[in-house]
């Protein structure tokens, strides 16, 4: 599925930019493939229903083949915004990185990394996650969403509920002082 994929994200962004049917030799120079072997790609492409094939003219995605492609574009920018922006590796390194874990990337794990990057993010139009990191929240009653497992042994775990008052983090009524460096590694969402 990973060839799909690329393919797919290929004419995607060709078809985005140029406003025209994808050419095969634009799709067989950024993959560094022969024109013949995108050709036969096309052709099994157009088979499963997710582009629209005409021989020596171009190639256009389908609803169904353009949903992947938007999905797989959004996998890539969410996991290198994360990897530059919270684990610290450059533009290029985190590109690098992503172009390959976009295809292996689920749901459950895209929602979990949109915890950590929801409090400075543009990537998406709406964004369903209003989390915050635990350096950032007031006083109140917070679930944690994502925490580093070492946490665990201090009663903040993923699932868990905290209460944070002054400053301090409350868990079953005993109280924590976390440095500034751990509260930005627990998100947490207010607790309704």
């Amino acid at each position: 599925m990973e060839r799909v994929e690329e393919y797919l994200e290929i004419i995607y962004d060709i078809q985005r930019s140029k406003r025209r049917l994808v050419k095969t030799g634009e799709i067989a120079k950024k993959l560094k493939v022969k024109p013949a072997s995108v050709t036969e790609m096309l052709a099994k492409l157009q088979k499963e229903g997710y582009v629209d094939y005409q021989p020596y003219k171009g190639v256009t995605l389908t609803k169904k083949g353009e949903e992947i492609a938007k999905k797989i574009k959004e996998y890539h920018l969410i996991f290198e915004k994360f990897l530059v922006e919270f684990v610290g590796l450059s533009k290029e390194v985190a590109h690098e990185i992503s172009c390959k874990i976009e295809h292996v990337a689920n749901d459950d794990a895209i929602r979990k990394i949109c915890y950590f990057i929801s409090q400075n993010c543009d990537l998406c139009e709406e964004c369903e996650f209003n989390a915050s990191s635990l350096e950032r929240v007031d006083s109140g009653r917070f679930k944690v969403l994502a925490a580093p497992s070492y946490l665990e042994t201090l009663g903040i775990k993923v699932g868990g509920k905290i209460e944070v008052e002054g400053g301090e983090v409350l868990i079953d009524g005993e109280r924590l002082k976390l440095s500034d460096e751990i509260k930005r590694k627990v998100i947490v969402i207010r607790d309704q």
